[in-house]
Order: C-alpha cells, then structure tokens, then sequence
C-alpha cells in the first residue's frame, strides 16, 4: 500500500466511504450523542482527501485531467458527488444525505477498482493522446463528468425524498423516515441540484462546440446525439419542474431515470469509441 500510487489511494477512500456509511447507520441508533455524526463528516473528508490524492498522481501520470478510461470517469464523478455535497453542507442540513452519498461513492468507487479493464492504459494510445491535449475538449469532458456528480446528487435527495413520502402516506415513518429531512425541504433541493447540474451541462456543451466546430473529426454523431438527448431531458425536467407541471414522486422518478440513462449512455459510447480507435491504431501502425 503506498501513498503515492493511484489505485491504493483509490482503495483507501473507498474504504473512508464505506466507514462513513456505517458510522451514519450507527448515528440513527445512538441519537444522543454527535461522536457519530462527527465521524460520518471526518471519514467523507478523508475520503475525499484521498481520493483528490489518487486522482492528481493519475493526473500527473498522463499529463492531464483523468477522464480516459471507466475508472477514472468513475471516480471523478464519485468526486464530484462528494465534493458538491461537502459545498451544499453548508447551506443546506440534510440528514443521512452524507452517508447515503458516501455509499454510493463507495460502491461505485470499490466496482470501478475492481474491475481491471476498466483502467486500460490509453495514454499510450496516440488517438487518446492526441485527443486530450486540446485544453478545450479536456475542460469540456471535466465540466460534464462533473454536472454527473451533481445529477447524482439530485438522484440521491430524489430517492430520499421517495422514501420520505412513502413514510409520509403510511403514517409509519420507520428508522428511516425518521431521520430524513422534511419532505419540502428535499423537494426544494431537488430542484436547485437540477439547475446546478443543467447550467453546468450546457456549459459543457458550449466549451465541447467550441472545440467540435474546429476539429469536427473528434465527435462522433452517436455522442453528439447522447449529449444533447441527456441535455434535453433535464433541461425539459427542469422547465417541468418550474412551472410546477412535473413535481412530487413523478419528479424524482424521472430526476433517478434520467441518471441511471446518463450511466448507460456513458458506458455505452465509451465502449463503442474504444472499438472504433481500435482499427485506426493497427492501421496507423502498420504504415
């Protein structure tokens, strides 16, 4: 295990993640006393620490921001689920959204290392290369992955605030119901993750332009489509959602739908990307 290595980072604040969800689960059963709920705080920033860690030695390997593979999107998307949280703290007192966050992060984070060809090395690959040293693709792919965190976020307070209503009808709020936030105060959560997370997709969008206008050659239609289909869909949601046509558990539904699209949609054209440079580079090699 070594400080300086990216996958054991990695591993150590996954480990950080999964401790915080059981010191959030332990703070539901001993409520008189905040030894619980401060460890939660303590073991998602260390977490978070290490994480950061892992993914600048990985930055530093490639000389770049790591968006290659699956496990370095992964990751930056968990990062930027906890990072947002770590912000929206501040401003907003949800309670279990920093043990609910940190097991998604863990799960995720624990998936991506797992699976080894999740972090093929495309740094040596010189269509990759060639494809990230434009700074304005790199900070078009950053601002993406990062609105995915935020749209994780969302799905998140989204979920809670299903489990909170479904409480709410019963009359039987449960352990969980419980310890979660107010149910309008999810429902106006939801609603400004929505439009952090849409402004900051179309600004991604705007910096990708920016860069496909130039260098058409680097998009290909399949992600092009995606992209716009995804932006679509929350920036529908959200007007929905403003002018109160769309809110309550259909919104949440929807606001979870759209996420775990994203999820595929992003593997799915990873893949696809991957297979078609394949071909290029054995050709380019053999001349």
């Amino acid at each position: 295990m070594s400080l300086h290595d990216t996958r054991d980072l990695l591993w150590i604040a996954a480990s950080c993640y999964a401790f915080a969800v059981l010191f959030g689960l332990a703070s539901t059963h001993f409520t008189k006393t905040s030894l619980c709920k401060q460890g939660t705080l303590l073991t998602i920033i260390l977490g978070f620490l290490f994480q950061t860690r892992g993914l600048y030695f990985r930055g530093l390997e490639i000389s770049g921001c790591p968006l290659g593979n699956n496990l370095e999107r992964v990751q930056f998307i968990t990062w930027s689920l906890i990072l947002t949280f770590l912000i929206l703290r501040i401003l907003w007192k949800l309670n279990l959204l920093g043990s609910l966050c940190s097991g998604m992060a863990a799960i995720f984070g624990i998936i991506s290392l797992l699976n080894d060809g999740w972090d093929h090395a495309y740094w040596v690959d010189q269509s990759y290369t060639r494809l990230f040293s434009d700074p304005w693709i790199e900070l078009h792919a950053s601002i993406a992955i990062f609105s995915y965190g935020i749209f994780a976020l969302l799905a998140i307070v989204s979920v809670m605030y299903l489990i909170q209503r479904k409480a709410l009808l019963s009359r039987k709020t449960g352990l969980w119901g419980s310890f979660l936030p107010p149910i309008h105060d999810l429902d106006h959560s939801a609603f400004r993750l929505l439009l952090i997370g849409t402004l900051f997709l179309t600004l991604s969008i705007i910096v990708g332009g920016m860069h496909w206008l130039r260098h058409p050659e680097f998009v290909t239609s399949l992600k092009l489509f995606l992209t716009l289909l995804l932006w679509a869909g929350y920036s529908i949601l959200f007007f929905l959602r403003y002018k109160n046509r769309l809110f309550g558990s259909k919104f949440s539904q929807v606001a979870i739908a759209l996420f775990l699209i994203a999820m595929v949609s992003m593997g799915f054209v990873n893949s696809k990307s991957k297979k078609l440079a394949e071909p290029e580079t054995i050709s380019s090699s053999q001349e």
